[in-house]
């Protein structure tokens, strides 16, 4: 078995191959890696008394030798094509001119269209390409480089010889030394590769923050060949070296903003799928609710369609179909968005949400304890629908419309009408100690004080000072 590592050319190691012409990873002896042990004793199963014995290690390196379910096929597939909303000939033109750049990094928050735009891309133009569906079982480097030289095997037939040649007898250099393994790498696609391949790293921050990977990454495109092109698609900006990427090819960067329908496609989409036409006014209400998002988008052309006979008779409006939709939307937020965050984050946007206008020194007293001058900036980064915005002088968080909805009806579900009032005024002292009249009035008035509301209205409106309003 030993030769057959040394030496996986021989003819020995090429029967090993499986029936699809892919020569299985010879994994069995990862478990010397640390910071993989889980997955490790997976792979190489302990006896009765929990230690491994050489008899047993020799049975498994041959059994993982011959297997061929190493790789889980369908992380290396195209996803499948999305319900049509509209041809995107924008965004399609920017990544067809973009490959002669060495990357293409797009980052936006859930529902953009980010996978659908490459897998769309990928469907209407003639370039080979690997797609490479990460999780967090990725983020050990082993895996990482395997997969990649799995999933350009399945274009370059001949791909992969050098690369898990140097896997299987380099374990302790790899968890050193990964720039080592990227070299081999690189070695190897200058001399089989040579017409252009499309690298998509597909969901690329679901590796985390600390990994090796990155590392691996930042060589790469250091010394990245003519022949590839790496297309990134996460949901926050990875930790990478990216300096010279944003100042050379600005363009390479693709961001929510990006992704956003404009008003004039969002013009096109009735007109594609219902034959209708948008007045400014229903323009303007879509624009403030949806902020171009794609995927309130589709599910508000889900409900659409089941209405467009009476959108034609005039019995409903293009703005009942957007609210009728919200249930849709909401279900998206709980399952794709919120239900991915942890305890204190929750809590914090439960909160935050019945905010306007989200200012950390207020969200600092207000809810104490919970974090805020911390969280907040990091969900701006990880694009979790909330946006940073400011003139230097003063800045302040917002939350997307829709998510913002959501976020105040499941406080609702928690805390009860009742609950939710007494927040609302908890909040308006807090406004009212300030002098912030329109904010306290108006926290008072969904808490349903309107006897305090009126008060204060009145106070402000004679005096404009606190001494006039009796607290």
């Amino acid at each position: 078995m030993q030769e057959l590592l040394k030496n996986p050319t021989s003819p020995e190691a090429k029967s090993l191959k499986s029936g699809s012409g892919a020569c299985s990873f010879f994994y069995g002896n990862l478990h010397a890696v640390e910071g993989s042990t889980q997955r490790h004793e997976v792979m190489a199963p302990k006896g009765r008394q929990g230690k491994s014995s050489a008899a047993s290690l020799v049975a498994e390196k041959q059994q993982s030798a011959t297997r061929t379910g190493f790789f889980l096929r369908t992380k290396l597939l195209l996803p499948r094509p999305a319900p049509e909303l509209l041809s995107g000939p924008r965004l399609s033109e920017r990544l067809l001119n973009n490959l002669t750049n060495p990357l293409t990094l797009i980052t936006a928050n859930a529902g953009t269209g980010k996978t659908t735009l490459v897998a769309d891309f990928l469907r209407t133009h003639n370039r080979d390409f690997v797609w490479y569906q990460l999780d967090h079982t990725d983020a050990d480097p082993f895996v990482f480089l395997g997969y990649l030289a799995f999933g350009i095997r399945q274009v370059v037939p001949a791909f992969g010889s050098d690369m898990f040649a140097y896997l299987n007898g380099a374990a302790g250099e790899l968890a050193k030394n990964p720039e080592r393994a990227v070299d081999v790498f690189i070695n190897e696609v200058l001399e089989r590769v040579d017409q252009q391949l499309i690298l998509v790293l597909d969901d690329y921050h679901h590796l985390g923050r600390e990994t090796p990977v990155h590392t691996i990454l930042d060589r790469l495109l250091a010394y990245l060949p003519d022949v590839l092109h790496v297309v990134m698609i996460s949901r926050e900006m990875p930790p990478l070296s990216l300096a010279r990427l944003r100042s050379q090819s600005p363009s390479s960067l693709l961001d929510r903003t990006d992704l956003l329908f404009t008003d004039e496609e969002t013009r096109q989409l009735f007109r594609k799928v219902f034959d209708l036409e948008l007045t400014g006014e229903q323009l303007f209400e879509y624009r403030q609710q949806t902020h171009g998002w794609i995927t309130a988008l589709q599910l508000v052309r889900q409900v659409a369609q089941k209405a467009v006979p009476r959108l034609h008779e005039g019995t409903t409006s293009l703005v009942d179909v957007l609210r009728q939709s919200e249930r849709d939307i909401f279900d998206y937020f709980a399952e794709e968005v919120f239900a991915d965050e942890s305890e204190e984050v929750q809590r914090l946007l439960l909160r935050v949400a019945l905010l306007d206008n989200i200012e950390v020194d207020t969200c600092n007293v207000l809810f104490s304890g919970m974090n805020s001058a911390s969280l907040l900036p990091t969900l701006v980064r990880r694009n979790v629908f909330i946006t940073l915005a400011g003139d230097g002088a003063h800045e302040e968080y917002r939350l997307h419309p829709l998510f913002q909805s959501f976020l105040r009806r499941r406080l609702r579900n928690e805390l009860g009408k009742t609950g939710v009032a007494t927040e609302h005024k908890r909040i308006a002292e807090y406004f009212l100690d300030h002098g912030v009249w329109e904010q306290a009035v108006r926290h008072l008035l969904a808490a349903e004080d309107f006897d305090r509301a009126a008060a204060v209205v009145a106070a402000c409106g004679l005096s404009g000072g606190a001494s006039a309003v009796d607290r």
